[in-house]
């Protein structure tokens, strides 16, 4: 890492290699991919220039990874990645700023090897060993605000893929005789020759297509008074983004809109909170999903200091979904078999030292 002062200016950098060596091998009911080794080689330069009004900054990374793959074969692939952004402070305690960013991602190896029974998402799992690089133009404005006891904060994207790897359903199933071992392919899984009480699976297959995400972030805190020896703070957030393929239909499994409205008081010694929690429906689906409804969860917790806020012990009760409502998660294959807990509560102990 560099710097460098100048006339209230500085400049700031940092340089770096990245080796990492990864060898994965799924055994026994996971074995949905044959062992492969994954190499990644990386080399990185990031460099910062703040007049402390405004500002510049841009970075650059070269990547080679290579993939190994016992009976799929082998590949490599080169990966280069730039951004560059800009910064302005157009009064104090305002930072607005723009990036733009140009990324490649070379496919893992499950997308490229896969070819087996994914238990953890209830599927047949092909990966597609031609695949290419998955390359992004991104986008990104931001402004925020901040003043103590007020803060203010909006993020706005847009990311063009070209080749975006998607795991989407071909159409056909894959069937397990476990007491013959047989196994084998059908169009449906009302298939004459699948056997009787055989295991059944859904193929889903890794695919390149074009498509293009959008969305954004705001968020607002306040602190809004003081009483009784507490401050309190109020604060709110909405997350959401929008997908499509640039074809037509919607990638899968993007999560829905998201609002969180919260309030907290605090003094030395106690933190109390209470958060609503809204999950939009998902509508916007992948040809193969299904509707996922919308749920609103209340969670509270309440935080106890006994020896004051520097000494570093802390006793928390949380509560989460104390309206007990059904929720479920429109990213999870299992969403429908395993929707998120009801009514819990959960007391821990921390400390710091």
């Amino acid at each position: 890492r560099l710097e460098a002062h100048h006339r209230g200016e500085r400049l700031e950098g940092a340089l770096g290699l990245q080796l990492i060596d990864v060898d994965f091998a799924a055994e026994g009911d996971e074995a949905f991919i044959t062992p492969t080794n994954t190499k990644d080689v990386g080399l990185f330069a990031v460099e910062r220039w703040d007049t402390g009004t405004w500002g510049l900054e841009g970075g650059a990374r070269f990547e080679r990874r290579e993939i190994d793959n016992t009976g799929g074969g082998a590949r490599t692939f080169d990966n280069f990645s730039m951004s560059g952004g800009a910064f302005w402070r157009p009064a104090e305690d305002w930072f607005v700023g723009a990036t733009i960013a140009r990324t490649e991602r070379a496919p893992t190896a499950i997308e490229l090897f896969a070819d087996g029974p994914h238990l953890a998402t209830a599927n047949f799992e092909l990966g597609d060993p031609t695949l290419g690089q998955e390359t992004a133009l991104s986008f990104e404005i931001s402004t925020r605000y901040d003043s103590g006891p007020l803060r203010f904060e909006l993020n706005l994207f847009r990311i063009g893929f070209e080749d975006y790897v998607a795991l989407v359903e071909r159409g056909d199933v894959w069937w397990l005789d476990e007491l013959t071992g047989a196994s084998g392919f059908a169009p449906d899984e009302f298939g004459p020759g699948i056997p009787v009480g055989a295991t059944i699976l859904p193929v889903f297959n890794f695919t390149q297509q074009d498509a293009t995400f959008a969305g954004g972030e705001i968020s607002l805190q306040a602190r809004l008074f003081e009483a009784a020896g507490f401050t309190f703070t109020g604060e709110a957030a909405l997350d959401l983004v929008h997908s499509e393929f640039d074809g037509g239909g919607h990638p899968p499994r993007i999560p829905p809109q998201s609002l969180t409205l919260g309030l907290e008081a605090e003094n030395e010694r106690w933190t109390t909170r209470v958060e609503m929690v809204d999950t939009a429906s998902q509508d916007r689906l992948a040809a193969f999903e299904t509707a996922t409804g919308g749920f609103t969860f209340v969670n509270a917790n309440l935080a106890f200091r006994p020896y004051g806020e520097g000494s570093g012990v802390t006793l928390r009760l949380d509560g989460r979904n104390l309206t007990d409502e059904l929720g479920r998660v429109h990213t999870s294959f299992l969403k429908n078999e395993l929707p998120l807990p009801g009514r819990n509560l959960r007391f821990t102990v921390t400390t710091e030292f």
